[in-house]
Parts: structure tokens; C-alpha cells; sequence
């Protein structure tokens, strides 16, 4: 493999991350101060953000590095920074929490910034061992986080849970990725691409390679019937890792899906067989995630049914490209997952700071906070209204651009699904809410959340106005982004 200096700047916002989190480890083990290790983590991913939006500005069309493993495009750069947004809504809210319930946590943020870069290369990976390595630098430091409450047995079963079901799914995406390389004789995606266009429709083993891969990364993405670590998963792990699985992990699992999809033109044979597997899919994945969160107490949990629920969504928008081989849907996608990340952040900083204050994480602690904590209650609130897609909140936008698209694509009857379970979901987000504003509250107290998780849940809040009442430019932003990958 060759490379060339310039492919050194392709890689700045990975590579500066990754000596950033080099240095949280260096702070930690010999400073051992807590805020400097965050402030330190901070200012990593705030330089990576920098090397990101100067590639933004620089940069046109795809650029290739380091043999073509690598690429670099609006496509890429519209997820890293997301990437990097989540990571950092994570440090703020996370640091009181982790304060007062991890031990270790100089190891808790590397491993964030470790996983947030496995997360950029997968956004910037066009090579199927690249795209591996990347997930499973993505997978390693979750595992990790999950069980980092050492005296909580219900996080150490998170961690195993996730370590052998991990270990399952990259075993299927991977056997996946070989055959593929055995029908095509190349890992590069443009290469598979190409080689299509000489392999027969209802070739059974390209569907066979089709199917595993759904299954890979069907595991990364919760969706149905891959989902089954989730609840455990998130009922156990760390609320702060919950958090960042349900929206980080998720955003890299849909980046990598497509771009294979996508720029590895899966599409050219056996389309209308993988259509249907992925409908199917995406069918059970709503309608399970919606219908079990609606019947949950533990709010993690439910936010976890939730979070299945709505990879269903994602799948809606991004089936209707796949069959049709226009970008509108994943560009709906695109603007989906950026709305869904700001939201959930901002739902679960409110999940944080009640478990610090309180202790509990049930819908009955939920019960008279807005008494105890209104301007907590308000953002939390404002969030669970976007995640239940009700107007004019971003999130409404979000499923009408998502919806409008899969419907001018000709799949209207997923559409129909998705709407029909979005209606369940008003009933467990409405749970929350009327908890939160109508029921009694347990004392009479007043609870002031702390600094670093009202930090966050303000961000969070402050970038969901602003995405509502510019819902159309951000959507102008994700158009070209996905649009590249169907050139």
C-alpha cells in the first residue's frame, strides 16, 4: 500500500483525535484531575471539528487516500461531524454522572474518543476490511463502557451481553464482506460495483452476501430481529454510554449500510429480492420498537424500544433509494439522523440529571418534575415532543421530509406502517410527559441540576429550535451530501 502526504490531511480530524485521546490518557494517569481530563477531551474534538469543516471548505467531490481505503466527501464529512457533535454533548452532560458513579473516568472519556473515531471511519471507509476494523474500533470501547458500574451486576450482564452478541453480528457481517470479495475479487467498493454489472440477476450467492450484511449491521443499527441486546443493553450500561449508543452507534451503523448499499452497488442484482428483505425488516423493526416501548416503566428501557423504533424509520427512507437508485430518500435519511441525534442527546441529558438527582431512572421519578425542575422539565419535554414527531418541532419535519420521499419513491405502504406506528409511539412519549407535568410529585422539593448536564440539554434544545425554524437549509446541506453517493 502507498500513500502520499496529502492523504495525511484526508485523515487530520481521525488522526488529531486520536492524539488527543493519547494526551486524556497521559492527563489522567499522571494529573489525575477530572476536569482537565474533560476540558482536554473537549478541545480534541473541537479540533477535529475544525480539520472536518476545513475539509468541508477545501475539499470537492470524492477524494481518495491511502490506496482508496479512505475517502472523503460531503457525505463523510456531513456524519463526522455529527459524530463529533454527539461525542461532545456526551463530555458535558456526562461529567457529574460519571463524577458520582465511575471510578475510572480518564478511561471512560478515551474510550469515548476511541469509539468516536471508529465512528469517522466508518463514514469515511470505501474498503470492506476498512469498514470492518472500523467497526469493530467503533464496537470495542462500548463493550467496555457498558460495564463500567463495577458494583452493578445488571451492568456487568450489559457488558458480556454486548461482547458475545458484538462478537456474533461481526462474524456474520464479515462472512458477508468474504463473499462478496469471492464473487468480485476486491474489497473496494467501486471495485464490487463494477464487478456487478457481469454477475446474472438471482445470483443466490450475492443475495446470501445481501442478507448477512443486513444482519451485520442490523446489529449496530437495533433493527428487528437483531435488536435483542438493546433493552438489556440500555437498561444496564451506564445512562452517559446508554446515551451514546442509541444515537452514535446507530449514525455509524446507517453510515456504513448505505455507503456499501450504495457506492458498492448492492442494488444491481437480486434489487427487488433485498427490497423485500429489508421491507420486511424494516416492518417488524417499527412495529416491535413501538409497540414494546409502549408497555415499558423503566424510561431507559423504553427509550431503548424507542430507539429501535426508530431505526425502523431510517429503513423506510433509505429502501426507497435502494430500490429506486435516487437520492431523495437518503437525503431524507440524512436530515433524519441528524434531527434524531440532537434530540435524543437532549432526552437523555434529561434522563442524566434526574439519575443524579435522584437516583432513579422509573417512570414514576418522572412523576412532579416539572414542579421540582421546570426548566429541566421544558427541555426534556421539548425533546420527547420531537422524538414523537409532533409539530412544529424539528422532529415533525424530519418524518414529513422522511415520509414525503419513501411515498414519491413508491413505497407508500411502508410509509403507511411507519404512520400508523407513529401514532403508538404519542402513547409512551406522552407517558413521560404527562409524568413529568400532571401527575403529583413524590416531595416537595426543588432539584437544581448541575452545570454540565443543564449545558447539554440547553445545546441540545438551543440547536432543535434552530433546525425547526431552518429545517429546509438543513436539508439543503444533507442533499448534497447524499447525492454523491449515487454518482
Amino acid at each position: 500500500m502507498f500513500f502520499k502526504l496529502s492523504d495525511l490531511y484526508l485523515l487530520a480530524p481521525e488522526a488529531s483525535l486520536l492524539l488527543m485521546a493519547l494526551v486524556v490518557m497521559m492527563v489522567d494517569l499522571f494529573f489525575k484531575n477530572r476536569k482537565a481530563v474533560v476540558w482536554v477531551a473537549l478541545a480534541g474534538l473541537i479540533i477535529s471539528a475544525g480539520f472536518a469543516v476545513s475539509q468541508a471548505l477545501t475539499l470537492t467531490g470524492t477524494n481518495k487516500g491511502f490506496s482508496g481505503m479512505l475517502v472523503v466527501d460531503a457525505y463523510a464529512i456531513f456524519f463526522k461531524l455529527i459524530f463529533l457533535f454527539i461525542a461532545a454533548v456526551m463530555l458535558l452532560s456526562s461529567y457529574e454522572y460519571v463524577n458520582k458513579y465511575i471510578k475510572s473516568s480518564g478511561e471512560f472519556y478515551a474510550l469515548l474518543l476511541f469509539s468516536t473515531i471508529g465512528m469517522m471511519l466508518m463514514a469515511s471507509s470505501s474498503e470492506l476490511i476498512t469498514i470492518y476494523i472500523a467497526l469493530e474500533l467503533t464496537s470495542f470501547p462500548l463493550y467496555v463502557m457498558a460495564g463500567m458500574l463495577k458494583r452493578d451486576t445488571k451492568s456487568a450482564e450489559a457488558s458480556v451481553k454486548y461482547v458475545l452478541l458484538g462478537a456474533m453480528s461481526s462474524a456474520i457481517l464479515l462472512y458477508g464482506f468474504a463473499l462478496l470479495y469471492g464473487l468480485t475479487g476486491t474489497t473496494d467498493l467501486a471495485g464490487i460495483a463494477a464487478s456487478f454489472s457481469k454477475i446474472a440477476q438471482g445470483n443466490i450467492v450475492v443475495l446470501v452476501a445481501d442478507v448477512l450484511i443486513i444482519a451485520g449491521f442490523g446489529f449496530k443499527i437495533s433493527a428487528v430481529p437483531f435488536h435483542m441486546w438493546a433493552p438489556d443493553i440500555y437498561e444496564g450500561a451506564p445512562t452517559p454510554a446508554t446515551a451514546f449508543f442509541s444515537v452514535g452507534s446507530k449514525a455509524a451503523g446507517f453510515a456504513a449500510l448505505i455507503r456499501v448499499f450504495t457506492f458498492g452497488g448492492l442494488g444491481a442484482v437480486n434489487n427487488s429480492t433485498t427490497v423485500i428483505v429489508l421491507s420486511i425488516v424494516a416492518v417488524l423493526t417499527m412495529v416491535l420498537g413501538n409497540v414494546v416501548a409502549a408497555v415499558q416503566s423503566n424510561v431507559k428501557r423504553m427509550m431503548a424500544y424507542s430507539s429501535i423504533a426508530q431505526a425502523g424509520y431510517i429503513l423506510v427512507g433509505f429502501i426507497g433509494s435502494f430500490a429506486t437508485g435516487r437520492s431523495e430518500g437518503t437525503t431524507a435519511v440524512l436530515f433524519f439522523i441528524l434531527v434524531y441525534a440532537v434530540t435524543n442527546l437532549g432526552a437523555f441529558a434529561g434522563i442524566i440529571a434526574l439519575a443524579n438527582l435522584t437516583g432513579g431512572e422509573r417512570l414514576e421519578d418522572f412523576k412532579g418534575l416539572w414542579y421540582r425542575a421546570p426548566a429541566l422539565s421544558a427541555g426534556t419535554a421539548l425533546c420527547l415532543l420531537s422524538l414523537a414527531g409532533i409539530p412544529p418541532v424539528a422532529g415533525f419535519w424530519s418524518k414529513v421530509f422522511l415520509f414525503s420521499a419513501a411515498w414519491s419513491l413508491n413505497q407508500s405502504w411502508l410509509v403507511i406502517v411507519a404512520l400508523l406506528c407513529s401514532v403508538v409511539s404519542l402513547v409512551y412519549y406522552g407517558r413521560i410527559i404527562k409524568a413529568m407535568f400532571f401527575d403529583k410529585p413524590a416531595k416537595e422539593d426543588r432539584l437544581v441540576p448541575t452545570m454540565g448536564v443543564t449545558t447539554a440539554l440547553v445545546i441540545a434544545s438551543v440547536a432543535l429550535i434552530v433546525i425547526t425554524f431552518a429545517a429546509q437549509a438543513f436539508l439543503n446541506v444533507a442533499s448534497p451530501a447524499a447525492s454523491i453517493l449515487f454518482k
